[in-house]
């Protein structure tokens, strides 16, 4: 592609979100070839190719489910007629959604966006929550649901970047929200995991934390536009756990001599560490397909 900068070759109606800036986090090789070359690569994410896609897809269904749930459905007969794990799982939240989560407001899948970049560059910063919970003037409840096969490693989950994405959009999206404006203080985000519905994982949010998460983001951003070409973002370091952990979900690692055969899905806790292989569903918003904004 021969652009003359990175600022260029990204659409003006680009949007980022937490898989794009984690993809550039773990190797800045893999957002070039993703999001600048858009670049698909037939590589199969991980072994066995058909429990992986499974389990994609199941974790999907549960989403659906749980959404129909929330604005009101009555799907609860629906868990005798499915079969494990989706059953399992739904059962899991029908008998342990949180019960102390708010609930004057409450919004399955919902998108928000933020101004994210220079004036120059009119690029944006999105977030698909599972649900946001919040009382008028309260708390606010940001709750993702897990389909992993464990409960994650809360240190993990801590260093993810959703986790500094989704609180930060929030406050920054919610002077446009009917129960906005919030301040950091009232935020926290719930991790909900089907296979431990009465362990979930919660993370208090701040000011302190959310002027931290402007810099850190506002840095990434910096990092991005300042390349210019494919050798401007190198390929993570070749070492066994980067070619275990992060390469071996990547189907572009044929392609940078990173090894042929697949890692294998028993060694995730969380599906969210592959990277997709339907680009068209793996690569980020455009304003133009996101139906529902705060400005």
């Amino acid at each position: 592609m021969n652009q003359s900068s990175t600022e260029s070759a990204l659409p003006s109606n680009f949007t980022f979100s937490q898989s794009s800036l984690q993809a550039y986090e773990n190797c800045a090789r893999r957002f070039w070839l993703a999001y600048v070359e858009k670049l698909p690569w037939p590589a199969v994410e991980a072994s066995p190719i058909q429990e992986h896609e499974e389990l994609l897809r199941l974790g999907s269904l549960f989403h659906r489910l749980v959404e129909r749930a929330e604005i009101g459905l009555d799907v609860e007969q629906l868990q005798y007629r499915l079969e494990p794990p989706l059953a399992d799982w739904f059962r899991a939240y029908v008998q342990h959604r949180p019960d102390d989560l708010p609930d004057t407001y409450v919004e399955p899948e919902r998108i928000l966006t933020v101004p994210f970049g220079r004036e120059a560059q009119p690029f944006r910063l999105a977030a698909k929550y599972d649900l946001i919970a919040a009382d008028g003037g309260g708390r606010v409840v940001i709750v993702d649901w897990k389909t992993t096969r464990r409960r994650t490693d809360p240190g993990s989950l801590r260093r993810r970047l959703q986790t500094l994405v989704y609180p930060y959009v929030l406050v920054e999206a919610s002077a446009s929200l009917p129960f906005g404006p919030i301040q950091p203080e009232q935020v926290e985000m719930l991790y909900w995991f089907a296979v431990a519905p009465l362990q979930p994982f919660r993370i208090r949010y701040d000011s302190i934390q959310h002027e931290n998460n402007r810099k850190r983001l506002a840095g990434l951003l910096d990092q991005i536009l300042a390349g210019s070409q494919e050798e401007d973002f190198p390929k993570v370091a070749d070492t066994e756990t980067n070619r275990r952990h992060i390469c071996g979900y990547c189907v572009y690692r044929s392609r940078c001599n990173r090894g042929i055969e697949a890692s294998d899905v028993e060694e995730l806790d969380d599906l969210e560490e592959f990277f997709g292989l339907d680009l068209e569903s793996a690569l980020e918003f455009t304003l133009d397909d996101v139906d529902e904004l705060a400005f």
